[in-house]
């Protein structure tokens, strides 16, 4: 979980401010199944998440979209 909370900081204020405290409750609460899932989105470059947060995009992956 370590390692889930340190891949959440981007550096970027807007990511940090909705994946820090999101990954910190998933360290706390989150099913295997959605940390499986929270990680994949961590793979994603910034500007692809940035598009995703901000409704200027979708991921393709309907369980990631969730």
């Amino acid at each position: 979980m370590n390692r889930l909370l340190w891949r959440a900081r981007r550096g970027v204020r807007e990511l940090d401010g909705l994946l820090i405290p999101f990954s910190e409750r998933l360290s706390r609460e989150g099913s295997e199944p959605t940390i499986v899932i929270f990680e994949q989105l961590l793979e994603q470059p910034d500007p692809v998440l940035l598009d995703w947060f901000f409704d200027r995009s979708r991921p393709q992956d309907p369980a990631m979209a969730r």
